[in-house]
Protein backbone atom coordinates (compact mmCIF):
# COMPACT_ATOMS: atom_id res chain seq x y z
CA UNK A 1 0.00 0.00 0.00
CA UNK A 2 1.74 3.18 -1.30
CA UNK A 3 1.39 6.92 0.55
CA UNK A 4 -1.61 8.02 -1.88
CA UNK A 5 -3.77 4.90 -0.36
CA UNK A 6 -3.17 4.82 2.89
CA UNK A 7 -4.28 8.53 3.27
CA UNK A 8 -7.61 7.41 1.43
CA UNK A 9 -8.35 4.98 3.41
CA UNK A 10 -7.99 7.65 6.45
CA UNK A 11 -10.01 9.46 4.68
CA UNK A 12 -13.09 7.24 4.08
CA UNK A 13 -12.27 5.86 7.50
CA UNK A 14 -12.45 9.29 8.94
CA UNK A 15 -15.90 10.18 6.58
CA UNK A 16 -18.08 6.79 8.07
CA UNK A 17 -16.81 7.79 11.32
CA UNK A 18 -18.87 11.10 10.41
CA UNK A 19 -21.82 9.31 9.57
CA UNK A 20 -21.77 6.61 12.30
CA UNK A 21 -20.71 8.33 15.56
CA UNK A 22 -20.98 4.34 17.12
CA UNK A 23 -17.50 3.85 14.73
CA UNK A 24 -15.48 6.83 16.23
CA UNK A 25 -13.70 4.56 18.68
CA UNK A 26 -13.35 1.51 16.25
CA UNK A 27 -11.80 3.77 13.89
CA UNK A 28 -9.34 5.59 17.06
CA UNK A 29 -8.55 2.19 17.56
CA UNK A 30 -7.47 1.75 13.73
CA UNK A 31 -5.50 4.31 13.83
CA UNK A 32 -3.90 3.91 17.21
CA UNK A 33 -3.08 0.09 15.54
CA UNK A 34 -2.03 2.00 12.43
CA UNK A 35 0.96 4.08 14.50
CA UNK A 36 2.18 0.83 16.34
CA UNK A 37 2.40 -0.60 13.12
CA UNK A 38 4.74 2.07 12.06
CA UNK A 39 6.97 2.64 15.25
CA UNK A 40 7.66 -1.07 15.25
CA UNK A 41 9.74 -1.11 12.01
CA UNK A 42 13.31 -0.40 12.38
CA UNK A 43 14.30 3.53 11.88
CA UNK A 44 15.84 1.66 8.20
CA UNK A 45 12.93 0.66 7.31
CA UNK A 46 11.54 4.28 8.17
CA UNK A 47 14.09 5.25 5.97
CA UNK A 48 13.68 3.25 3.20
CA UNK A 49 9.95 4.42 2.93
CA UNK A 50 10.79 8.04 3.03
CA UNK A 51 13.23 8.26 0.28
CA UNK A 52 10.84 6.01 -1.70
CA UNK A 53 7.89 7.99 -1.26
CA UNK A 54 9.68 11.38 -2.23
CA UNK A 55 11.34 9.50 -5.20
CA UNK A 56 7.57 8.63 -5.90
CA UNK A 57 6.66 12.07 -5.57
CA UNK A 58 9.09 13.50 -8.62
CA UNK A 59 11.59 14.54 -5.49
CA UNK A 60 15.52 13.75 -6.17
CA UNK A 61 17.36 12.37 -2.73
CA UNK A 62 21.06 13.04 -2.33
CA UNK A 63 22.24 10.26 0.81
CA UNK A 64 25.84 12.67 1.74
CA UNK A 65 27.51 13.40 5.53
CA UNK A 66 28.02 15.95 7.55
CA UNK A 67 31.31 16.54 6.45
CA UNK A 68 30.38 16.34 2.54
CA UNK A 69 27.17 18.15 2.02
CA UNK A 70 28.09 21.49 1.06
CA UNK A 71 30.83 20.86 -1.09
CA UNK A 72 28.67 18.09 -3.03
CA UNK A 73 25.35 20.81 -3.39
CA UNK A 74 28.03 23.59 -4.66
CA UNK A 75 28.52 21.44 -7.44
CA UNK A 76 24.97 20.43 -8.01
CA UNK A 77 23.89 24.23 -8.15
CA UNK A 78 26.75 24.95 -10.53
CA UNK A 79 25.96 22.19 -13.14
CA UNK A 80 22.21 23.38 -13.02
CA UNK A 81 23.43 26.44 -13.64
CA UNK A 82 21.67 28.44 -10.36
CA UNK A 83 23.13 32.11 -10.52
CA UNK A 84 21.08 33.30 -7.70
CA UNK A 85 20.47 30.96 -4.46
CA UNK A 86 18.02 32.46 -1.40
CA UNK A 87 19.12 31.00 2.18
CA UNK A 88 17.88 31.04 5.18
CA UNK A 89 19.79 32.80 7.90
CA UNK A 90 21.07 30.19 10.33
CA UNK A 91 24.37 28.15 10.09
CA UNK A 92 23.80 25.52 7.75
CA UNK A 93 22.87 28.26 5.48
CA UNK A 94 26.53 29.93 6.51
CA UNK A 95 28.20 26.25 6.04
CA UNK A 96 26.60 26.22 2.23
CA UNK A 97 27.34 29.97 1.21
CA UNK A 98 31.22 29.24 2.10
CA UNK A 99 31.60 26.57 0.29
CA UNK A 100 29.99 28.35 -2.53
CA UNK A 101 32.40 30.71 -2.65
CA UNK A 102 35.88 28.21 -2.28
CA UNK A 103 34.04 26.06 -5.25
CA UNK A 104 33.72 29.51 -7.03
CA UNK A 105 37.58 30.19 -5.94
CA UNK A 106 38.93 27.08 -6.99
CA UNK A 107 36.58 26.63 -10.33
CA UNK A 108 36.88 29.76 -11.67
CA UNK A 109 35.93 28.78 -15.24
CA UNK A 110 32.20 27.78 -13.82
CA UNK A 111 29.66 29.72 -13.78
CA UNK A 112 29.66 31.48 -10.37
CA UNK A 113 26.75 31.89 -8.01
CA UNK A 114 26.17 34.98 -6.35
CA UNK A 115 24.22 33.95 -2.77
CA UNK A 116 21.40 36.03 -1.51
CA UNK A 117 20.93 36.67 2.04
CA UNK A 118 17.43 35.99 3.66
CA UNK A 119 17.37 38.88 5.29
CA UNK A 120 17.00 40.61 1.68
CA UNK A 121 13.09 39.18 1.31
CA UNK A 122 12.06 42.68 2.66
CA UNK A 123 14.26 45.14 1.08
CA UNK A 124 16.18 45.93 -0.73
CA UNK A 125 15.16 42.53 -2.92
CA UNK A 126 11.25 43.74 -4.26
CA UNK A 127 9.23 40.77 -4.63
CA UNK A 128 9.52 40.77 -8.60
CA UNK A 129 12.82 39.91 -8.06
CA UNK A 130 12.09 37.28 -5.46
CA UNK A 131 10.09 35.58 -8.30
CA UNK A 132 12.24 36.01 -11.26
CA UNK A 133 15.59 36.49 -10.75
CA UNK A 134 16.19 34.17 -7.66
CA UNK A 135 16.67 30.79 -8.83
CA UNK A 136 17.01 28.15 -5.43
CA UNK A 137 16.02 28.11 -2.16
CA UNK A 138 17.94 26.64 0.71
CA UNK A 139 15.79 25.38 3.56
CA UNK A 140 16.88 22.89 6.88
CA UNK A 141 13.79 20.65 7.55
CA UNK A 142 13.42 19.58 11.33
CA UNK A 143 12.26 16.22 10.72
CA UNK A 144 10.98 13.74 8.54
CA UNK A 145 8.21 11.89 7.91
CA UNK A 146 8.39 8.16 7.05
CA UNK A 147 4.92 7.18 6.12
CA UNK A 148 4.68 10.15 3.66
CA UNK A 149 7.78 10.83 2.57
CA UNK A 150 7.24 14.40 3.97
CA UNK A 151 9.96 16.95 5.40
CA UNK A 152 8.55 19.43 8.56
CA UNK A 153 10.44 22.85 7.57
CA UNK A 154 9.41 25.35 10.44
CA UNK A 155 9.40 28.77 9.25
CA UNK A 156 10.31 32.29 11.27
CA UNK A 157 12.25 35.16 11.00
CA UNK A 158 15.64 32.89 9.94
CA UNK A 159 13.47 30.66 7.45
CA UNK A 160 10.93 32.57 5.89
CA UNK A 161 8.25 30.67 4.36
CA UNK A 162 9.29 32.00 0.98
CA UNK A 163 12.37 29.97 0.27
CA UNK A 164 10.37 26.34 -0.07
CA UNK A 165 7.47 28.15 -1.68
CA UNK A 166 8.47 30.76 -4.36
CA UNK A 167 12.15 29.78 -6.17
CA UNK A 168 11.94 27.09 -9.00
CA UNK A 169 14.28 25.40 -7.17
CA UNK A 170 13.81 23.97 -3.39
CA UNK A 171 16.74 22.42 -1.47
CA UNK A 172 16.30 20.96 1.90
CA UNK A 173 18.85 19.29 4.30
CA UNK A 174 17.19 16.64 6.64
CA UNK A 175 19.85 14.89 9.10
CA UNK A 176 18.26 11.13 8.72
CA UNK A 177 18.45 10.63 12.39
CA UNK A 178 15.07 13.02 12.46
CA UNK A 179 13.17 10.83 10.63
CA UNK A 180 10.09 9.28 12.60
CA UNK A 181 7.52 7.03 11.12
CA UNK A 182 4.65 9.66 10.51
CA UNK A 183 2.46 12.89 12.11
CA UNK A 184 1.19 11.19 14.78
CA UNK A 185 4.42 9.58 16.14
CA UNK A 186 6.14 13.15 15.70
CA UNK A 187 3.08 14.98 17.95
CA UNK A 188 3.13 11.62 20.18
CA UNK A 189 6.91 12.55 21.03
CA UNK A 190 6.19 15.77 21.14
CA UNK A 191 8.84 16.91 19.00
CA UNK A 192 6.78 20.10 17.64
CA UNK A 193 8.36 23.10 18.84
CA UNK A 194 7.48 24.15 22.02
CA UNK A 195 6.56 27.89 20.43
CA UNK A 196 5.06 27.01 17.44
CA UNK A 197 6.17 29.29 15.00
CA UNK A 198 3.55 31.25 11.95
CA UNK A 199 3.86 28.09 9.83
CA UNK A 200 4.49 24.60 9.95
CA UNK A 201 5.36 23.37 6.30
CA UNK A 202 5.06 19.81 5.21
CA UNK A 203 6.86 19.75 1.97
CA UNK A 204 6.39 16.05 0.35
CA UNK A 205 7.53 17.06 -3.66
CA UNK A 206 8.05 19.61 -6.47
CA UNK A 207 4.67 21.46 -6.91
CA UNK A 208 1.85 20.04 -8.86
CA UNK A 209 -1.70 20.37 -9.64
CA UNK A 210 -4.49 18.31 -11.48
CA UNK A 211 -7.00 21.48 -11.75
CA UNK A 212 -7.03 21.11 -15.14
CA UNK A 213 -8.71 18.72 -17.28
CA UNK A 214 -7.41 16.39 -13.72
CA UNK A 215 -4.33 15.65 -15.23
CA UNK A 216 -1.13 15.81 -12.84
CA UNK A 217 0.90 18.79 -13.57
CA UNK A 218 4.61 19.58 -11.76
CA UNK A 219 5.83 22.52 -11.74
CA UNK A 220 2.78 24.43 -12.36
CA UNK A 221 3.18 26.74 -9.57
CA UNK A 222 6.02 27.29 -6.77
CA UNK A 223 9.17 24.97 -7.03
CA UNK A 224 9.16 22.76 -10.16
CA UNK A 225 12.43 20.80 -8.59
CA UNK A 226 13.09 19.72 -4.73
CA UNK A 227 16.47 18.29 -3.72
CA UNK A 228 16.45 16.68 -0.45
CA UNK A 229 20.12 16.35 1.42
CA UNK A 230 19.85 13.27 3.12
CA UNK A 231 22.82 13.32 5.91
CA UNK A 232 22.94 9.51 6.80
CA UNK A 233 25.93 10.23 9.97
CA UNK A 234 24.18 12.69 11.81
Amino acid sequence: MNSRERILQRLYASQASAQNPEQTSQTTGIQAEHAAGWTQLAQSEWLASFKQNLLDNHAEVIETTTANWAGELAQQLTARGVKRLLSGEHEQGRVLLNALAQFAEQHTEQQKITPVDASLLTEPLSKEELFTAVDAGFSVASAGLAETGSLLVETGPQEPRALSLVPPLNIILLNASAITASFLTLVQAQKLPAHMPTNVLLISGPSKTADIQQTLAYGAHGPKELIVLLLTDA
